[in-house]
């Protein structure tokens, strides 16, 4: 985990390491619920531009993968936070599971005091 006061955008988004609480969680799933929204507006806003909808269409899928590499390193850390193992992350991939998992991650307090995955 990056040390206490150097958690930095990366680590957030892009690194399994470390412990991460309910709201930075929350707040993550939020950012990328925001730019897919709005790279669909944008989408929908083009559709008579052929060329403009292609562009913007790549650029939803690049962020799509982006964002689900993004929510899984998450994801990672919040179940560390709470005292499981980051392989469990492959549960927000069982369709009917998936909103389970997320809001039971959502609403679930994580352990006050250090585990093997952090402070």
């Amino acid at each position: 985990m990056a040390a206490q006061g150097q958690q930095t955008m990366p680590w957030l988004f892009f690194s399994p390491s470390g412990r991460l609480p309910r709201l930075p969680y929350f707040l993550g799933w939020l950012f990328w619920v925001a730019v897919s929204g709005f790279v669909l507006t944008r989408m929908f806003a083009n559709e008579g531009n052929d060329i403009a909808l292609a562009l913007w269409t790549l650029i939803l899928v690049v962020s799509g993968l982006v964002s689900t590499a993004s929510i899984v390193m998450l994801t990672i850390k919040r179940l560390h936070d709470i005292g499981y193992p980051g392989p469990l992350a492959i549960c927000l991939f069982i369709p009917v599971l998936s909103p389970v998992v997320f809001i039971t991650l959502c609403l679930w307090p994580g352990k006050p005091e250090a585990n093997e995955y952090g402070p």
